[in-house]
C-alpha cells in the first residue's frame, strides 16, 4: 500500500486538475439542491398563512409552488446521481489504484445478502437490503472485500409503518485461514444481538452458549457466544483480545466480529457515506484524504489483528 505521505504529490499531480471541472459541475448542481429547498419553505410558509388566514389564493400559490419545488428536487437528484458516478469513476478508482493496483473497484456493487446473513452478526433479517462501493483484493497473503451497506427491517404497528436501520456502514469480510468447525460471535457491549426471547425460539442461537474470556478490558467491551468453547478460546487469545480492543479504539464505532467457515466478518457501524462526493461543499484535498484514510482502515485491521502470518493453518 502506498504510504500517506505520498498521497498529498498524488493529489497535486493527478486529482487537483481532475477536480476543476468536476467543481464547476458540483457549483451548478448545488444552485438546483438550494433552489429546490427554497421553493420547499416558501411552499410550507404560503400553506400555513392560506390555512390560519383562510385565504384560498393563498393556498393555490403553495400548491404551485410545492409542484414546482418538487421538480426542480427531482432534477436536482438525477443530476447529483450523474455526477457521483462521474466523480467515483474520475476519483475514487484513481484513489483505490493509488493505494493498491490490484483493488478491484466496483461503485455499484455490494456485499451480497447471503454473505451478510453468513456472518450472523445481525439477527433481524433485513427487509430492505441495500450498497454500494465494493472493493476487494489482498493485503500480502490475505483476501479481502469490503462494502457499503444498509440494512432496515420494517416495523408495523397497527395501520402505520416505519423504517429502522439494523446496520449502516462498513461492512468487512476476510480471510481467516481457518476452517472453523463452529461458529463464534463477537458482539459490541452496547448493542448485544441475543436476549431472552430469541435464545428461546430461534434456531440461530441453538447450541449457542456465552463465553467467559480471561479479559476484564475486552469483557467491559465485548460479549462473546459460540457453540464451541474449546474453539472460541483457541480463537480468543489473551494477545488477540487485546487486538479486538485496539481495533474498537481505532475505528471509534461499536464493531462486531464473527467467525464462520473460514472468515472473519467485521461489522463497523458509520454515520458518513464511504466515498460519496460532497454537493454542498468542496471536495477537496481534506475530503479525499478522508476516503484514503478509510480504505487504509481495511489495511490497518489485516495488520493489527495479524491475519498475514497465518498463526493457524486450515485444514
Amino acid at each position: 500500500m502506498s504510504p500517506a505521505s505520498d498521497f498529498a504529490a498524488f493529489y497535486e499531480k493527478e486529482l487537483k486538475e481532475l477536480l476543476l471541472p468536476l467543481e464547476v459541475q458540483r457549483k451548478q448542481i448545488k444552485k438546483w439542491g438550494v433552489y429546490g429547498f427554497i421553493l420547499l419553505g416558501l411552499a410550507i410558509v404560503f400553506f400555513i398563512i392560506g390555512t390560519t388566514s383562510q385565504l384560498p389564493a393563498t393556498i393555490i400559490i403553495a400548491i404551485v409552488v410545492f409542484v414546482a419545488a418538487i421538480i426542480v428536487l427531482i432534477l436536482f437528484a438525477n443530476r447529483l446521481k450523474k455526477f457521483t458516478g462521474i466523480f467515483k469513476t474520475q476519483i475514487v478508482s484513481r484513489i483505490i489504484a493509488f493505494i493498491n493496483p490490484s483493488l478491484r473497484y466496483s461503485p455499484g456493487r455490494f456485499i451480497a445478502e447471503a454473505d451478510y446473513k453468513k456472518s450472523g452478526l445481525y439477527l433481524n433479517s433485513p427487509d430492505r437490503y441495500k450498497g454500494d462501493d465494493y472493493v476487494e483484493g489482498t493485503h500480502d497473503k490475505t483476501f479481502f472485500c469490503f462494502s457499503e451497506l444498509h440494512t432496515e427491517e420494517q416495523i408495523s404497528s397497527g395501520k402505520d409503518s416505519r423504517w429502522e436501520t439494523i446496520f449502516k456502514g462498513m461492512f468487512i469480510i476476510a480471510d481467516f485461514n481457518k476452517n472453523f468447525s463452529g461458529r463464534t460471535y463477537v458482539w459490541s457491549e452496547n448493542k448485544p444481538q441475543l436476549n431472552f426471547l430469541n435464545k428461546l425460539f430461534t434456531s440461530f442461537a441453538s447450541g449457542l452458549e456465552k463465553v467467559k474470556l480471561e479479559s476484564s478490558d475486552f469483557e467491559k467491551r465485548f460479549i462473546v457466544y459460540s457453540n464451541d468453547q474449546v474453539e472460541a478460546r483457541y480463537i480468543l487469545t489473551p494477545s488477540f483480545m487485546e487486538r479486538l480492543v485496539r481495533l474498537q479504539q481505532m475505528t471509534r464505532a461499536d464493531a462486531s466480529i464473527s467467525f464462520v467457515h473460514t472468515n472473519i466478518h467485521i461489522a463497523i457501524p458509520m454515520k458518513h457515506e464511504l466515498f460519496e462526493p460532497s454537493v454542498f461543499r468542496m471536495n477537496d484535498f481534506s475530503r479525499l484524504e478522508q476516503f484514503r484514510s478509510t480504505i487504509q482502515i481495511v489495511y490497518e485491521i489485516i495488520d493489527e489483528l495479524k491475519l498475514n502470518e497465518r498463526l493457524w493453518t486450515k485444514e
